[in-house]
């Protein structure tokens, strides 16, 4: 079975298309290695998974003959490892006071709103 089939038929990914992106962008490995969407999965195979700073490693069961419901996924995986990547957010909460009606902010104020905004 392709894995982009796996993965989408095991419900990690929404569709089969974002697999296919997510195994050629490098977020899917065997054996440390970036594998191509119709890289052929057998039973036995140990597959990792990065997907949203989340690192997931995978023990395939049984292969599924098509999608299949939440319920019944831990018979066809067993999932060994989950890793959360802690990214060094920045916690500081920024106050800029402005009086009320001063108009826009000025080119300083706007970047300062910007180095704190979440983008």
């Amino acid at each position: 079975m392709r894995v982009d089939i796996l993965l989408w038929s095991l419900r990690y990914f929404k569709s089969r298309n974002i697999a296919s992106q997510a195994c050629k962008s490098g977020r899917i490995k065997i054996l440390g290695k970036s594998i191509k969407p119709s890289k052929e999965i057998f039973i036995g195979d140990k597959i990792s998974i990065n997907k949203n700073k989340t690192l997931k490693d995978i023990t395939v069961l049984k292969l599924p003959k098509k999608r299949i419901g939440a319920k019944i996924i831990d018979l066809h995986r067993k999932e060994e490892l989950i890793i959360k990547n802690s990214s060094k957010i920045n916690d500081k909460t920024i106050s800029i006071k402005r009086i009320k009606g001063s108009g826009r902010p000025t080119k300083k104020e706007r970047r300062e709103i910007d180095k704190y905004s979440v983008k």
